[in-house]
C-alpha cells in the first residue's frame, strides 16, 4: 500500500513539474531549452516538446520562439550523437 501511495504521489508531482509560468514563458532562452531537449531525447523523436510549451504558454498569452528552439534542438541532438553515438549503439 505504501509503495502504491508513493508511486501515485510521484506521478502527480511529475505532472506538475512541466507547467510553465507566465514569467518563464516570457523570459525563457528557447535556444537553450531546445538544446537541452535535443540532448536529453533519444532519437527517433516522438512528438514535440515545443507543442507542449506552446500550449502551456498560450494560457499566458505568449508563445515560444520556435525558430530558436528548433536550432537548439538540432544542436542538442548533434551534441548527444557526438557524446553517445547513434541510438541503439552498444
Amino acid at each position: 500500500m505504501k509503495k502504491l501511495l508513493m508511486l501515485a504521489c510521484a506521478t502527480l508531482l511529475s505532472g506538475c513539474a512541466m507547467t510553465m509560468t507566465a514569467e518563464r514563458c516570457k523570459s525563457m532562452d528557447w535556444f537553450w531549452q531546445g538544446q537541452r531537449d535535443g540532448y536529453e531525447a533519444a532519437p527517433p523523436y516522438k512528438g514535440s516538446m515545443l507543442d507542449i510549451y506552446t500550449a502551456e504558454c498560450a494560457v499566458h498569452g505568449t508563445k515560444p520562439d520556435a525558430e530558436a528552439y528548433a536550432k537548439g534542438l538540432e544542436s542538442g541532438a548533434q551534441n548527444r550523437l557526438s557524446w553517445w553515438g547513434p541510438a541503439g549503439w552498444p
